[in-house]
């Protein structure tokens, strides 16, 4: 069953991730203009996947939470909520392991295939009965999202700096995001889980430009 969350707190979370759909929009086709224009297949392939997944992921939320508590489609869009979570993870790795890293001993098509066979399980999870699988979701997004660790050396040797810091930054985010998360009942909390999360997708929209933009060089 889904928290009941205060009307004022169903604005804030409502409107914070659908202002990140709107960033998301504006910046992926910028993003994918660029790519398009430097004719690389691959970059425009994983930014389409990442751009995908994070609006999936924004739009879902922001329906889910602008629903009345008592509309039928409240918890129908909470399981597309909870699972495009998957599809926003493994469409933030796409870019990255399709283009810097796809040449990398395997590395790049080793992670992309893990982290999406990751989001199809999770999905099939989700539908079958999301309150069942809780903790094995909770490890899914965590066993994801800590992946590039054992790509961390071959990702130090095809990237700048500047990126990894910027992935850095967006792991701190994701991760003191996590923490409010697991204090959803308090009143607010949940809204500012969702502004860390805003704040973990600028990072690595960040890290994506300035990978991609010496990729593309």
């Amino acid at each position: 069953m889904s928290i009941r969350y205060t009307k004022g707190e169903e604005r804030t979370n409502t409107w914070s991730h659908a202002g990140g759909a709107v960033l998301g929009i504006l910046i992926g086709v910028l993003m994918l203009q660029v790519c398009w224009q430097a004719s690389s297949r691959w970059a425009v392939f994983g930014v389409s996947l990442y751009l995908f997944g994070m609006l999936s992921s924004y739009l879902c939320s922001a329906i889910y939470h602008g629903l009345p508590a008592r509309s039928v489609w409240k918890e129908r869009l909470r399981r597309f909520d909870h699972a495009a979570i998957y599809w926003h993870i493994a469409g933030s790795y796409s870019p990255l392991v399709l283009t810097v890293l796809r040449e990398e001993a395997g590395w790049g098509w080793g992670l992309f295939a893990f982290v999406w066979t990751c989001a199809a399980v999770g999905t099939v999870l989700t539908f079958r009965n999301l309150k069942e699988h809780s903790n094995l979701e909770t490890l899914c997004y965590i066993g994801m999202g800590l992946s590039i660790v054992a790509a961390f050396r071959p990702l130090m040797e095809s990237v700048r700096p500047e990126v990894l810091w910027w992935i850095a930054g967006e792991g701190l985010c994701f991760i003191t995001g996590a923490l409010f998360y697991s204090m959803n009942r308090r009143r607010y909390m949940h809204s500012v889980f969702h502004f860390f999360v805003l704040g973990g997708s600028f990072c690595h929209i960040w890290a994506v430009w300035i990978a991609l933009e010496d990729y593309l060089s």
